[in-house]
């Protein structure tokens, strides 16, 4: 007996309906975020650090839009030299990047002055004074930004995305969902 297309159909269903009965439960779920955990999020919402679940926004209240589309969060505006960049309140800004409060721009580009550098030590540098050492090895502002422990740094508008990232959320909070 050879192979009819009824055959060559009734293989390929049941070999179809055996990988999905051999997947877990959540993975069957249409609709939901694989958080990569073992755990899962509905549609719509973002795997967060610490097993949480947010539902994503486009941007934070408050926030700027930008000429490109894209969003500034509060306290942070679009720089006129560098059109798509946010650059934080109260900074000027210089060559590609922006000088805090209290330094200048040299000819350069390069931000000169300021606080003495007498905060911790990190990534071979030592921060000043207002700053701490992330979890990269960076010194950032923690006034404007969190450390999530992964890698990234995110403004305190945006939420510690799993495994690594940031993401704008609503602020309410689920559990994710254990893939059984």
């Amino acid at each position: 007996m050879g192979l009819t297309p009824l055959r060559v159909l009734a293989i390929i269903w049941v070999t179809l309906a055996s990988a999905l009965l051999s997947l877990p439960a959540g993975a069957q779920q249409a609709g939901t975020v694989n958080c990569g955990n073992g755990n899962y999020c509905p549609a719509g919402h973002a795997c967060l650090l610490g097993g949480q679940c947010g539902r994503e926004i486009e941007h934070p209240p408050g926030a700027t839009r930008m000429s490109t589309g894209n969003w500034c969060d509060p306290g942070f505006h679009e720089g006129t030299v560098n059109r798509g960049r946010c650059v934080p309140d109260g900074y000027t800004e210089c060559g590609v990047g922006a000088c805090r409060p209290g330094t200048t721009c040299s000819a350069d580009g390069q931000c000169i002055g300021g606080p003495p550098a007498t905060g911790p030590m990190c990534g071979g540098v030592q921060c000043t004074a207002d700053r701490a050492c992330s979890s990269n090895n960076r010194c950032y502002d923690p006034a404007r930004y969190n450390d999530c422990g992964n890698g990234s740094i995110c403004t305190k508008s945006a939420a510690c995305e799993q495994p690594q990232g940031c993401v704008y959320v609503a602020p309410e909070r689920i559990r994710q969902t254990p893939i059984r």
